[in-house]
């Protein structure tokens, strides 16, 4: 009875998080237009490091929030199971989904961001690197959301 009185509470954790990671977006878009336009190099660098340390900080709280939540919600749940391709294609989309973009955060991100930050060197091959991989793993997310969002309609 416990579990299905928190059940709320933790969706609602869960939609929290994934507004916090994909609303982080528009802001990478901005900053990384503003990176590419930047002519002062030390004002750039410092720019750089702005955004490295911004989408650490969203990425960590959207993504620890999504999987801990989401591995919740599906336990608690009487409904839905984990890779259960008939019964929720939906959500057995989202949870592949969410693996490519832990692969993708640890197999590329994070070391392309280290590459980055511990070089003092010009890094615009790393950053163009950085930028694809942020970008992907952020339309990953906003898939993932939509298909949370709209299942109830169309799938």
């Amino acid at each position: 009875m416990f579990m299905y009185q928190i059940y709320p509470i933790i969706l609602l954790i869960h939609i929290l998080s994934a507004i916090i990671w994909l609303g982080f977006f528009p802001v990478e878009i901005s900053l990384i237009k503003s990176i590419k336009k930047e002519t002062n190099e030390d004002f750039k660098k410092l720019l750089v490091q702005k955004l490295l340390n911004l989408t650490n900080l969203t990425g960590m709280i959207g993504s620890i929030g999504i999987i801990l939540t989401g591995i919740l919600l599906v336990v608690i749940s009487p409904v839905y199971n984990f890779f259960e391709v008939k019964a929720n294609h939906w959500l057995t989309t989202k949870q592949f989904i969410i693996l490519i973009i832990l692969l993708i955060t640890f197999l590329f991100i994070i070391p392309v961001s280290k590459k980055i930050k511990n070089s003092s060197a010009d890094n615009s091959l790393n950053f163009q690197k950085f930028v694809r991989w942020a970008y992907t793993e952020k339309i990953l997310v906003l898939i993932n959301f939509l298909l949370a969002f709209l299942h109830r309609f169309y799938f």
